[in-house]
């Protein structure tokens, strides 16, 4: 089977994996109203997806490795359709709350195994293309915050807009499936039967770099639409488009990510993607208005872009564990904070106000740009 495909394949799977947590994302305003929750009470209701990726870590490594990341991404991504359009379909908020703990199950057993999945077709290539992979993740993202837009704005309900996106998505996972790789490196056995291995400062730090990283994704993707709505005062027309642009530019910085890594190195720009989240959160907060929050949103989308891949990439080639159990210990730990953050958000929102809340993710980014110092870089990476 020739290489090309298979990254076909896999960059199909990555489109429709990015377009579910947006095409959630987007309804959150929708579905949050219909329940009439507040700015706190909503943020536990979001924790509870929190608690499903943290109870998916003690077994999310083992169970791909017994599976195999061709199989397990096509039996994690088909969950993970059918819980989105559970979201849409409960009315009860206990009911919905245990389909997000299983929708964060999911939601990390994916990660892992599609990410363990494009390293297996990246190493038939000679360079790094995980950058775009992950671009087409944010691709899928933008598409379907735009498809939410549009579907905010003709009144659509959440459940026929996610049973729609689900339906196409399920028809092309099982299609593609054919076309992914196998597994080619065996899983390695600890010493002992341990199961677990303390991570050297160096996959420390890439754990830290994905947390700080993925809670600015996980607040601009849960968050950013309510921001719109009642900070920045949007119109119902212009609401979705605040997450839209923010996607477009994740997406668009990811596909040149791989280029600013070899012509700047992996250094140079995790600090320029860290100052980027801080100017752009920062100019939201000072400047709410609609047009200004909309371009502040897409500078955190340029800054948010390059962070993940670099880190899956670094943690890949980590010298003191093998890639697999690298990749599951950083995604898991990224994860976490994706899945935490927006539910601390709704906390802080409803003590002080949306604005400190997104100010002190400002500083999220700073910490990239100064803990990405320490980081031990080898150029043959």
């Amino acid at each position: 089977m020739s290489k090309h495909i298979a990254r076909i394949a896999v960059t199909v799977l990555f489109f429709f994996f990015g377009g579910i947590s947006a095409s959630w994302a987007s309804r959150i305003p929708t579905i949050k109203e219909y329940f009439g929750v507040n700015d706190s009470a909503w943020g536990f209701v979001l924790l509870y997806i929190s608690i499903g990726t943290l109870i998916s870590l003690p077994f999310a490594g083992s169970i791909i490795a017994k599976m195999g990341s061709k199989r397990s991404t096509l039996y994690f991504l088909l969950c993970y359709f059918v819980l989105l359009v559970g979201i849409g379909y409960w009315d009860i908020l206990w009911q919905l709350k245990i389909n997000l703990v299983l929708f964060g199950v999911c939601s990390n057993l994916t990660n892992i195994s599609i990410n363990t999945q494009a390293i297996n077709v990246s190493k038939q290539y000679k360079g790094q293309i995980i950058g775009s992979l992950h671009g087409t993740w944010s691709i899928g993202g933008f598409a379907a915050s735009w498809l939410g837009a549009e579907m905010i704005s003709s009144y659509v309900p959440p459940l026929d807009h996610f049973i729609y996106f689900s339906s196409v998505g399920i028809v092309a996972a099982l299609f593609m499936f054919r076309f992914l790789v196998a597994d080619t490196t065996p899983p390695v056995k600890k010493e002992g039967g341990k199961t677990w291995v303390w991570p050297d400062k160096n996959l420390a730090i890439l754990g830290l770099l994905a947390f700080f990283s993925m809670v600015t994704e996980g607040t601009m993707t849960d968050w950013s639409s309510e921001y719109m709505k009642h900070i920045a005062l949007a119109p119902i027309e212009l609401v979705g488009y605040g997450l839209t642009a923010y996607m477009f530019t994740m997406a668009s910085g990811r596909f040149i990510s791989d280029y600013t890594v070899r012509k700047y190195g992996e250094r140079k720009t995790l600090s320029v993607c860290g100052f980027l989240i801080f100017i752009g959160l920062g100019a939201a907060v000072l400047y709410p208005h609609v047009y200004t929050t909309i371009a502040s949103f897409m500078i955190v989308g340029f800054g948010v872009s390059a962070v993940v891949p670099m880190v899956y990439h670094l943690a890949g080639h980590s010298k003191t564990m093998p890639p697999q159990q690298a990749l599951t210990l950083v995604t898991s730990i990224g994860f976490i904070g994706f899945f935490l953050g927006p539910p601390v958000i709704g906390f802080i929102a409803q003590q002080a106000s949306l604005q400190m809340a997104f100010a002190i993710i400002a500083f999220f980014g700073l910490s990239i740009t100064l803990l990405n110092r320490f980081l031990v870089l080898d150029s043959s990476n």
